[in-house]
């Protein structure tokens, strides 16, 4: 009996589970945040505003320079309205824009891509990063970012943080002409994690960082921005991608309504082992 009884508990307990993801997918917030490119001028919601930041990648050097907004334009990537990102800057600098809008919360800050060609001659290093800021002290941010080494010949996803006071690299030969997807993700209670994914999902590279979204205490904001590590002093070179779109998704905590579903179905297991 004790044996069918502990049989019971865990079907409960996986009962419990199933129910308890359903009903946080079901409320899942609709995007906070939601731009797609499509033109003919650039959204409101991006601003002209980043800090000194490091890149991603530890090999990089030093903090970058903000030179402000970057050159762009809207155009057509197959079937696929794009904003084209297309500069030139030298060691250590960078362009970008940051939202206006403050968020708060566990979230998923996802920015689908294509790396076009990627090279010496036409792109390298951080030619596309996303992350977030803390709207109360910019000096605290979450970074990453395909990244080019050595003119683009040694190809790396990059991850790092000032809150952790880390930046890690793992080497990943993504090919040019190429869609990826670049997320951010904080879950409720688990501490946030970068990672690289193929156009269909797959994750290709990943790190977690060491702190969750409850680190940004007075919210965050977005940024997309493009950046050079410290290729040759005094000289200048070119970062160049294509963005399909950025979004970011809130996700909720777990529901009461999941939680009172698990202890409903904790109660019947317990009524019907006492009858």
């Amino acid at each position: 009996m004790s044996k069918l009884n502990s049989l019971q508990k865990a079907k409960s307990l996986a009962v419990c589970t199933l129910i308890a993801a359903s009903v946080a997918n079901t409320t899942m917030a609709a995007p906070a945040f939601f731009d797609d490119f499509s033109g003919p001028v650039l959204s409101h919601s991006w601003q002209a505003s980043l800090p000194a930041m490091r890149a991603a990648d530890p090999d990089s050097g030093g903090s970058a320079a903000y030179l402000g907004a970057p050159n762009y334009a809207f155009q057509s990537l197959g079937s696929d309205s794009v904003l084209r990102l297309s500069n030139s800057m030298g060691p250590h600098q960078r362009v970008g824009w940051s939202t206006t809008d403050t968020f708060s919360g566990s979230f998923r800050y996802e920015v689908r891509f294509n790396t076009l060609n990627q090279s010496g001659n036409t792109s390298i290093d951080a030619f596309l990063e996303i992350g977030i800021l803390d709207a109360a002290d910019t000096s605290r941010y979450d970074i990453l970012s395909p990244y080019g080494g050595n003119f683009s010949s040694s190809r790396r996803f990059a991850a790092g943080s000032s809150i952790d006071n880390s930046f890690n690299h793992t080497f990943f030969d993504y090919q040019n002409d190429t869609w990826y997807r670049m997320v951010l993700e904080g879950d409720p209670g688990q501490n946030l994690r970068a990672s690289l994914l193929s156009d269909t999902g797959t994750e290709l590279a990943a790190f977690n960082l060491g702190h969750t979204a409850d680190a940004y205490t007075s919210g965050y904001r977005l940024f997309l921005s493009q950046a050079l590590g410290n290729p040759f002093p005094g000289s200048s070179f070119p970062v160049d991608v294509a963005v399909d779109y950025a979004q970011l998704t809130l996700i909720p905590e777990p529901t009461s309504v999941a939680l009172i579903v698990c202890g409903c179905g904790l109660f019947y297991l317990r009524r019907r082992r006492s009858a």
